[in-house]
């Protein structure tokens, strides 16, 4: 008992504030054929697709790359572990929820399919998806969503002026194959980026597979530009697409126009509240709240403001100047950026110096909230604390930085 209160702490509620992910995996044993899958299934599904599945793993196991799929269990591997999931948003919560969903009547006869992974840095491309072959016959796709490498987020900002981005083809090419292969009912869905992803190859997916399509599930994902939106694609799968944000969501709200979504309530603070360990769960479903906080409404509008005063091509320009910062700190993640920033700092600084003051700010604050948002995984208090001191000594020292020419 001691053990389940000290966990759910960890996690971020208690039993009075209700469960989380992992108590609903402990707890809720009635099967797919019992109970259909629903939208605290997906979010858990879509959490296992962050898993990276290592070389070993996976010589052991060559199913998981096939169709037959491995069994779910094959991941209780301990040896693994710190690779599958040491840069996930939540290491810990992570393994509870593995040992969780193993041990589940509900869960534990899935097998994994079809595992992709890929990230290219010349075509701004991160990418992942994983099958989950349910008892009953459906099948559930998953798509991953942005990891801590930079070229996953600078993916993600390309989304404000660019649609298609290349993980969006991948994603419809990935579940065309997937419709293809498996006959019966498909769910489709994925958390932060890998909702986005999942909403937009159901829409791109041929009719005569579209309507096996059950729910597509976005958990606090981005949304979708102006034009995509009112296209006859996404009329057509509107009704089925379900929406998921925390109550201070950031990500989820971005591009957040005419999508339906429902407001989870959550036991953490701002971005923190992305980390889907912290949604609240009563029984069978997530605890939903009336409105998105004011904090979220405030940088909702402040996003859509600005997207209407600039031009797509502005746009890519500011989005393309701010990574040209970020790359000359010479680092893959941003994690490595937040460890070194006594060095990546001023490296980044030295590449703003061209740019006038109030872009120059504006780029160093932008630069600042991603190191500690795609950090957020490894979010104990010196981590977080590490990551403000990083960004508000980026902060100062923009401000003392000579004016020079204007860039943008």
């Amino acid at each position: 008992m001691e053990r389940e209160e000290e966990l759910g702490r960890a996690h971020g509620a208690d039993a009075q504030e209700g469960g989380t992910i992992v108590t609903y995996a402990r707890t809720c044993l009635d099967t797919f054929r019992e109970r259909p899958l629903g939208a605290v299934d997906s979010l858990i599904l879509s959490w296992l697709s962050y898993f990276r599945l290592p070389a070993p793993l996976l010589a052991e196991a060559p199913d998981f790359a096939g169709s037959r799929g491995a069994p779910l269990a094959t991941l209780l591997r301990a040896e693994h572990f710190d690779e599958m999931m040491g840069t996930s948003w939540d290491p810990e919560g992570s393994r509870d929820l593995l040992f969780a969903v193993c041990a589940s009547p509900r869960f534990r006869d899935i097998r994994v399919a079809l595992c992709r992974a890929t990230s290219n840095e010349e075509r701004e491309e991160q990418f992942a998806a994983a099958t989950f072959l349910l008892p009953d016959g459906a099948v559930y796709v998953a798509f991953r969503g942005t990891d801590s490498t930079i070229v996953g987020w600078k993916e993600d900002f390309n989304m404000a002026f660019q649609c298609p981005v290349p993980a969006q083809v991948s994603a419809a090419a990935y579940l065309k194959r997937v419709a293809e292969t498996y006959p019966g009912a498909l769910y489709v869905g994925g958390h932060s980026k890998g909702g986005n992803l999942a909403v937009y190859a159901s829409i791109m997916l041929p009719h005569a597979q579209q309507d096996r399509i059950v729910r597509a599930f976005s958990h606090d994902g981005p949304g979708f530009n102006e034009n995509f939106l009112r296209g006859r694609g996404f009329a057509r799968m509107r009704d089925r697409v379900d929406k998921t944000l925390p109550r201070s969501s950031v990500f989820g709200m971005i591009f957040e126009d005419q999508e339906d979504y429902s407001i989870v309530d959550s036991t953490s603070f701002a971005l923190l509240q992305h980390n889907p360990f912290s949604w609240v769960v009563d029984g069978t479903e997530f605890r939903f709240v009336e409105r998105i906080s004011a904090g979220a409404r405030y940088v909702d509008s402040t996003l859509a403001s600005w997207m209407r005063s600039v031009t797509p091509e502005e746009r890519g320009r500011f989005i393309d100047t701010v990574f040209e910062v970020i790359g000359a700190a010479d680092s893959e993640r941003f994690a490595e950026i937040r460890g070194r920033w006594q060095t990546t700092v001023p490296k980044m600084l030295a590449a703003a110096g061209d740019i006038d003051p109030e872009t120059r700010q504006l780029i160093m604050r932008t630069v600042g909230a991603l190191v500690k948002c795609a950090t957020v995984g490894q979010v104990a208090d010196a981590a977080a604390r590490v990551a403000a001191s990083a960004s508000d000594a980026a902060a100062r020292m923009a401000d003392r930085l000579p004016t020079t020419r204007p860039r943008l």
